[in-house]
């Protein structure tokens, strides 16, 4: 019964429901194709005036739908500077959406290398033959799309609650505390803008939240191919017939692929990650002090939502990468030779062991590797600054 839920979610939330050769990147598939729709995302093969097409359109749509609403919004920050209510309120998004700025240069600037990160995703070092490892690494990519999709899905939601909520209030205002250089009170003006900060909310929403899975998914194939590793290695402890040094072999360079292709992601995406981390303890502050604040029902639920999406954001990066960090340290005690071997076997899993006893993590900018207890630092951090914040609040 469960697996009939399971097959039925995959075929309404998955990308590709019905491809008979999977690949293991097909995962990642709705996240990159929201990029090429934003202009993130260069896609390939694409001719030379193609090229130079899709740049154009790149810059227009993230000059016009992004980077002008950050404008906007420390115009808004600057303007209510001595007001520590409006300010808090309009630093929430602001924050969210500098850290997302960073995310988006990173991707643009390192596609190449992500694309090669991805290749090798799908080549022939991570794709398994063996019906068993097949069939749980398949079973992985299609529950990784699934998620993926699902995040796709709520951050889109959200951004929908963003742009509705100011639409039921009294008084109607724009989506987003921001303040732009012209006047904006004409009735056809106020709807343009409208109607302008609505499409850029969604945008920028459903936009990062594929951003962010982007990693979280390349993190997660990463453990999953570190457990199929663990049950290789296991594999040859139960066979102590001829071939044993080969399959032992295999494993060495399977697990050597796995440092690179981790490495690999912790060189493209350590800086924005740790963006992420830090701002996450100031935005959560302040979206918590927001929900306390508020008498607005539908306002507090939007707060609510926002909230989510932004623990979503930071357990995308911790949880994956703690599960690719406690994987890690069972390959040492998969692959310590405790078996009737030959000596030549009982080597090269020595080395695969005494290798294995360095866990793989990720270092977010080279300060503190991301894990469970880092998320649960931020939000440790976030209540010490809701704290300071509501001392500061009571004084004035």
């Amino acid at each position: 019964m469960y697996q009939q839920i399971f097959n039925t979610l995959v075929y309404f939330f998955s990308s590709h429901p019905g491809d008979t050769a999977m690949k293991n990147s097909d995962c990642l598939a709705s996240s990159i194709a929201v990029m090429k729709y934003t202009g993130v995302w260069m896609p390939d093969d694409l001719t030379h005036g193609r090229r130079m097409a899709y740049m154009v359109f790149r810059c227009v749509t993230q000059t016009v739908l992004f980077f002008f609403i950050i404008l906007a919004e420390i115009a808004y920050v600057y303007k209510h500077r001595h007001d520590s209510e409006r300010m808090v309120d309009a630093a929430v998004l602001l924050l969210s959406h500098l850290v997302q700025a960073v995310k988006l240069m990173t991707i643009i600037v390192r596609q190449e290398r992500i694309k090669r990160l991805i290749a090798l995703g799908d080549g022939p070092a991570f794709t398994h033959t063996e019906p068993k490892l097949k069939a749980q690494l398949e079973r992985a990519v299609k529950l990784t799309g699934l998620i993926g999709n699902l995040v796709l899905w709520s951050a889109g939601v959200t951004a929908i609650f963003w742009f509705v909520v100011p639409a039921l209030k009294d008084v109607l205002t724009l989506p987003l505390k921001i303040t732009f250089p012209f006047d904006i009170s004409g009735q056809y003006i106020f709807a343009v803008m409208y109607a302008y900060t609505s499409l850029s909310v969604v945008t920028c929403g459903v936009g990062d939240a594929a951003e962010n899975f982007l990693v979280s998914g390349a993190l997660t194939l990463a453990s999953t191919q570190v457990g199929l590793l663990h049950e290789q290695l296991l594999d040859i402890k139960d066979d102590g017939k001829d071939g044993c040094y080969k399959k032992a072999v295999l494993c060495v360079k399977f697990h050597q692929r796995i440092i690179e292709y981790v490495e690999e992601i912790a060189k493209i995406f350590s800086f924005p990650i740790f963006c992420q981390c830090v701002t996450t303890s100031i935005v959560v502050c302040m979206t918590v002090y927001k929900i306390t604040i508020t008498k607005e029902p539908v306002e507090m639920v939007t707060m609510i939502f926002y909230l989510m999406c932004v623990m979503m954001e930071l357990m995308m990066f911790c949880y994956p990468a703690d599960v690719l960090l406690n994987k890690s340290l069972q390959v040492s005690d998969a692959a310590y030779p405790e078996w009737s071997g030959n000596i030549k076997t009982a080597r090269v899993l020595l080395l695969t062991a005494l290798r294995a006893q360095r866990a793989l993590v990720v270092n977010a900018g080279g300060m503190f590797k991301i894990s469970l207890p880092t998320a649960a630092a931020v939000v440790q951090t976030s209540y010490t600054y809701y704290a300071l914040l509501q001392q500061k609040l009571k004084k004035e």
